[in-house]
């Protein structure tokens, strides 16, 4: 370089083009080849919703119904990049029935695209409020053990991943979807979801929705799995009554009635004992006093398994420790 040269403005280099930002964005995700999505194999369909940073459609991947997650380039700041790069590298690693299925992510030059499986019968939300507008009774105990052992079936493989939990840190009826047949339900949205640290290191506050969050959470305290039991059990609350926790209160008063007073929903007094008594340990006051999903599987499975059990039958009279036909007493 010449004397002159040396004292020449250097020439600005051009920023990379939103095609190249995008694919270095999706590079970044460390995705198997599977999930890495040609944006050409997939046809878009109807809009489906839409929030402030994207819009979702059905869409169609390899012949089956999908949904597409498009999330414009102009939203992609630095925030934004940073939390979709935590829910594809939580979601990625999630391969289990009662979670809802990462197909992979794709990019154009105008856009970022997630794929996921589609759930015709919408969010349990949806479902609940249409039950509650039509006066339908509450689910029979059989068909409400069984949607319970779905969901905590999905959070204890999401809790036993390893080396680090995955706390999902925003479990609501909102975020539980449906599939076609009204049987299968699926965990949704890990917008929110991240990999518990090593102990001593403190997550976000407040992270969650207010009238699912559980006390510790709001409290500014350290929290781990057990904020998500916390809203496993107020989410099994809304699956026994059709009802939004709280609905008389503004989320945040709900919040503080939760954090400082111990409050709860009223459990109705049809609930079982044994679903009662699982419901409110779960969302006791001290995290540590409630149970892990391991557990609370082992304990619906048994109850489950009661309820399916044939009743004694009544041609039969118990004599001492033999059952014997009436006829034979006496």
């Amino acid at each position: 370089m010449s004397f002159f040269q040396s004292f020449r403005k250097p020439k600005k280099e051009a920023a990379p083009s939103s095609s190249n930002r995008n694919q270095q964005l999706v590079d970044k995700m460390r995705l198997s080849d599977s999930m890495l999505l040609d944006p050409d194999s997939i046809a878009m369909g109807k809009l489906l919703g839409q929030g402030g940073f994207a819009k979702v459609y059905q869409a169609e991947l390899g012949g089956k119904l999908a949904v597409a997650k498009v999330i414009p380039s102009e939203k992609l700041n630095d925030e934004m990049c940073y939390l979709l790069q935590n829910e594809v590298t939580v979601w990625a690693k999630i391969k289990h029935p009662n979670v809802i299925e990462f197909f992979g992510m794709a990019c154009t030059e105008k856009s970022i695209l997630l794929l996921c499986e589609y759930m015709a019968e919408g969010s349990l939300l949806e479902r609940h409020d249409r039950l509650l507008k039509a006066k339908v009774e509450p689910p029979p105990m059989r068909v409400l053990i069984e949607q319970m052992q779905q969901l905590s079936s999905g959070m204890e493989f999401l809790h036993a991943v390893r080396p680090h939990p995955i706390l999902h840190r925003d479990l609501k009826s909102a975020n539980i979807l449906c599939a076609e047949d009204g049987h299968r339900l699926a965990i949704a949205d890990f917008g929110l979801a991240r990999f518990q640290g090593d102990c001593g290191v403190k997550m976000t506050a407040e992270t969650g929705s207010y009238r699912w969050m559980a006390p510790e959470v709001i409290r500014h305290e350290e929290y781990d799995i057990f904020c998500d039991v916390y809203s496993f059990a107020i989410l099994a609350w809304e699956m026994l009554t059709y009802r939004i926790p709280f609905e008389n209160k503004m989320p945040v008063e709900a919040a503080m009635a939760v954090a400082r007073h111990a409050h709860r929903p009223e459990i109705p007094t049809s609930c079982p004992s044994k679903v009662k008594e699982l419901i409110e340990i779960c969302w006791h006051q001290n995290a540590r006093a409630r149970l892990p999903f391991s557990e609370i599987s082992l304990r619906l499975a048994q109850e489950a398994a009661l309820l399916a059990s044939p009743p004694a039958s009544p041609m039969a009279v118990a004599v001492g420790s033999e059952a014997v036909p009436p006829a034979f007493v006496g």
